[in-house]
């Protein structure tokens, strides 16, 4: 078994051949050079110069291996060249194939592949030179339709249109100029040459912060938002974001719809852990280049798990808020059933206890009158506290309109004056009328108790969907937000999805303010339906 360190020693051991056998290519073609008709210093140094540049930039470039190597095999092929005649045209091919799998190192489509078969023609050199102009054109084209005006298109667009500008001119001015059409030819591959480490490196800060600007950007809310995101830095609007939803084997777009099978360049599939979440579908080739395609998987993963983190929050509460519902109005039918039994029951015993008494006053005997009318008068204490105590509490289930009742009869039994507007004809279902009713009832208690007013103003109506309830008194203000009643109105609002304000400045009475979703539990209407 080989030890930890054998597979770094066979990777040096290979680059040291490579480099070896490089450096006695370089050679034989500068004897090669030396040797020709014409041949001049000049010459050979830069024929020399350009294969060694172009080895050179694939060394110090970034980015995947295998778009590196083919790069560097252009600078061998175009040494091998000047040894062999055979191989003149070796480097071209390798050009038009590196131009072609830029940057991801991979020939994916069928444009690529075919510019790939053109490739090997030219290698051969069984084109003519018109044909290669022709074929290294085209790739740029390809790379420009391909990768859609984003990064990756940049470096094979303007090589591929530079190197088939320079081959057209050179056909040209074999007949009809003074230049040397070699030279002009290798200064544009030392052009190519050197432009390969920079787009490496402009890739890798795109892909490096491709993640960052996505989850960055403005317009990001949820899938939709991503997907208008990677589509305009990928630069394919039609772009797709599928969810895989387990329950149907299947994928589902952000609405829940089932998607078909799709034929594209790329669908990246997205895991989070050995989970799958979600696929990306584009035509876009920025994908198949590993790290970018790792950028993108990142973005989609976190917005997928954030929404559906969200989701489940959203989930929680609602749930949380409807067992406080319940609990609320399981507490209120056990209020409300209590209530009526004093009422029925204790109250009306209360009140016959006061009449036989009152029948049993003997008129000779002073001391037992006394007695017996002071019994009478404390049964009869006792009679209004339990009144007090339910009038807090509707007499009647509430719900379909039977709330302005049951308000009015909380400000008839208030000690202060009340004036009670309610818009004409307002209804809610049960559990929104028995929360506002509750409102009102310890709002008008705080006021008779705490707040010295002269005058309290009931006010319900409805605006749009929500239900507005206000409460205000002409006292003396400053009451506590942090008091136990209150507190209690403000949790059971919360349970039905309403809100509650005070607003109570020293000297300025006191509003106490509730809303409510009108759908929240039913529907408020104006027709008392």
């Amino acid at each position: 078994m080989a030890g930890p360190h054998t597979r770094p020693r066979v990777r040096l051991l290979v680059v040291a051949v490579a480099a070896v056998a490089f450096v006695v290519l370089a050679l034989l073609a500068a004897i090669a050079d030396s040797r020709a008709v014409g041949g001049t210093p000049v010459f050979t140094t830069l024929d020399i110069a350009v294969g060694c540049i172009f080895v050179g930039a694939a060394v110090i470039a970034v980015g995947d291996n295998r778009e590196r190597l083919v790069f560097g095999a252009v600078g061998a092929a175009w040494l091998a060249g000047s040894v062999l005649a055979e191989a003149q045209s070796l480097h071209q091919g390798l050009l038009v194939v590196a131009l072609l799998t830029f940057p991801s190192g991979r020939l994916s489509g069928i444009p690529r592949r075919m510019g790939a078969v053109g490739a090997v023609a030219v290698a051969f050199g069984v084109l003519p030179q018109l044909w290669v102009a022709a074929l290294f054109a085209a790739a740029a084209i390809v790379a420009l339709v391909a990768a859609r005006g984003a990064p990756a298109a940049v470096f094979p667009a303007v090589s591929g249109s530079t190197v088939a500008a320079v081959l057209l001119f050179t056909w040209w001015s074999v007949r009809n100029s003074s230049l040397s059409p070699l030279v002009l030819y290798e200064s544009a591959l030392i052009a190519v040459a050197i432009g390969f480490p920079f787009a490496t490196r402009r890739i890798a800060r795109f892909r490096a912060l491709l993640t960052d600007t996505v989850l960055g950007d403005e317009r990001l809310a949820g899938l939709p938002g991503l997907r208008l995101v990677l589509a305009d830095a990928l630069g394919d609007p039609g772009l797709s974001i599928d969810l895989w939803d387990s329950n149907a084997a299947g994928y589902v777009d952000p609405d829940g719809r089932s998607c078909p099978g799709v034929h594209s360049l790329a669908d990246l599939r997205v895991f989070d852990g050995d989970q799958l979440l979600a696929r990306v579908v584009t035509s876009s080739s920025a994908v198949l280049d590993g790290p970018t395609a790792q950028a993108v998987g990142t973005a989609v993963r976190l917005t997928v798990v954030n929404s559906r983190l969200h989701d489940l929050q959203v989930q929680r509460v609602a749930d949380v808020r409807a067992s406080r519902a319940r609990l609320l109005a399981a507490a209120d039918r056990e209020r409300e059933r209590i209530a009526e039994r004093l009422r029925t029951e204790t109250g009306v015993f209360l009140q016959g206890a006061i009449a036989e008494l009152a029948g049993r006053i003997p008129a000779s005997n002073v001391e037992t009158s006394a007695l017996i009318e002071l019994a009478a008068v404390e049964i009869a204490t006792a009679a209004d506290e339990i009144l007090r105590i339910v009038s807090g509490v509707p007499a009647v289930p509430l719900g379909d309109g039977r709330l302005d009742e049951a308000i009015g009869a909380l400000a008839a039994r208030s000690p202060l004056p009340v004036t009670v507007e309610v818009a004409e004809g307002m209804a809610a279902d049960g559990s929104l009328e028995t929360t506002l009713f509750y409102v009102c009832s310890e709002a008008l208690a705080n006021a008779a108790k705490h707040s010295a007013a002269t005058q309290v103003v009931i006010d319900l109506r409805r605006d749009g969907e929500q239900i507005l309830l206000s409460v205000h008194d002409d006292g003396r203000g400053g009451a506590d937000s942090g008091g136990s009643g209150l507190q209690g109105l403000a949790a059971r609002l919360a349970a039905v999805g309403g809100h509650f304000a005070l607003d109570s400045p020293a000297g300025g009475g006191t509003t106490v303010s509730a809303s409510l979703p009108a759908s929240d539990g039913g529907q408020l209407t104006t027709d008392g339906r």
